[in-house]
């Protein structure tokens, strides 16, 4: 299976080894775009929280200045009527020449949804995402107007005349209930899990399969992941501690980093759970910015040198995760690494794997 390589675009240039320079930097996110086209990268994730700018305004620019790079837009049901998200994203599809991905945020903490007006519970919001991804398909693949009473949404007449590039604009879905993952097994193209052990991963990629299978569907599962890299592993976990150090200097002198979602934020206590089996796992599975942050930090990264972390990430590939995204601490610096030394490893790698099992 092919696999695809994912980065991360921020607004300006910041992350937990340095300060945000300010919100919102054109320079920088026209300079990171390019940065990871260039790399080799085949899609970037724009990412949304209550607070931050706008993610399909950034992805029209980006493409303008890129030619290649697709996009996986995160965006959270609820806000924006799905007729009129469909004809956004569709118009996103036309502007970029068919790189539009919609990446379905349902919203971990309802302290933070709750910001932009949003009272429903969490399984609310997966049941209303779960009608709001059938509606975007049948808006984009409808030839006339159609009506839909649901759930959650009722229309009359509901249509785009401006449809999608591509044959379908990919849907991305994550999450770690057991509802997030009932729910997107049924109707997501990729399903989007975050890094852990070997053991944990393989057990949530069998688990997502064997749901989706229920439907006759295999989506294609994503996982993220932080990577550090060095010349030698010696140089690479001097590499952690230091990012290690500068989080915890950070956190004593600033006050606490990464983002706290409340009680209800699953993904933070499976982080402390990884984390409290060890700070290095499977070799090279660092687990040490989760437990310095409480959880708040979802940041398992591996460590070592670029062959040693390509075939870290392989093992994964080995049993269903067929999307990487990768990102590290030094943003643009990182990417041009990762795109020098550790993407060509990866791609030749699962382009290997998949010889053998084909023969």
């Amino acid at each position: 299976m092919p696999v695809e390589i994912i980065g991360l675009q921020f607004h300006a240039d910041s992350s937990e080894v340095h300060p945000l320079k300010g919100v919102y930097d054109v320079n920088y996110v026209r300079e990171s775009a390019i940065a990871h086209e260039t790399a080799g990268f085949d899609r970037i994730l724009i990412g949304q929280t209550a607070t931050w700018p706008d993610g399909l305004a950034t992805a029209g620019y980006i493409a303008s200045v890129t030619s290649r790079l697709r996009f996986m837009v995160a965006h959270r049901p609820g806000f924006v009527a799905p007729t009129m998200a469909a004809r956004m994203f569709a118009t996103l599809d036309q502007v970029s020449a068919g790189r539009a991905g919609v990446h379905i945020i349902t919203g971990a903490s309802d302290a933070e949804t709750q910001c932009d007006g949003d009272f429903l519970t969490k399984d609310q919001r997966y049941l209303r995402s779960r009608e709001y991804v059938g509606i975007l398909r049948a808006i984009w693949s409808s030839p006339a107007p159609i009506d839909h009473a649901g759930a959650c949404y009722r229309f009359n007449g509901g249509f785009a005349p401006v449809k999608p590039l591509q044959a379908a604009i990919p849907v991305f879905w994550g999450g770690a209930s057991d509802l997030a993952i009932e729910l997107g097994a049924e109707c997501a193209d990729v399903f989007a899990i975050g890094g852990s052990t070997l053991a944990k991963t393989r057990a949530l990629v069998g688990r997502v399969l064997g749901e989706a299978a229920r439907h006759g569907r295999r989506p294609s599962i994503s996982m993220s992941m932080r990577v550090i890299l060095g010349a030698t592993e010696t140089e690479a976990w001097e590499k952690a501690d230091a990012i290690l150090a500068a989080v915890l200097e950070y956190q004593r002198s600033v006050g606490l980093i990464g983002r706290d979602k409340g009680p209800d934020d699953l993904g933070a206590r499976k982080v402390l759970e990884t984390a409290a089996e060890g700070e290095r796992l499977d070799e090279r599975l660092w687990t040490g910015l989760g437990k310095a942050t409480g959880g708040r930090l979802h940041a398992m990264a591996l460590v070592g040198t670029a062959p040693q972390v390509a075939e870290a990430l392989l093992r994964y590939y080995d049993f269903g995760v067929d999307r990487f995204l990768i990102n590290g601490f030094y943003n643009i610096p990182d990417v041009v690494e990762f795109g020098r030394e550790l993407i060509p490893l990866i791609r030749a790698g699962a382009a290997a794997r998949d010889a053998v099992a084909s023969s």
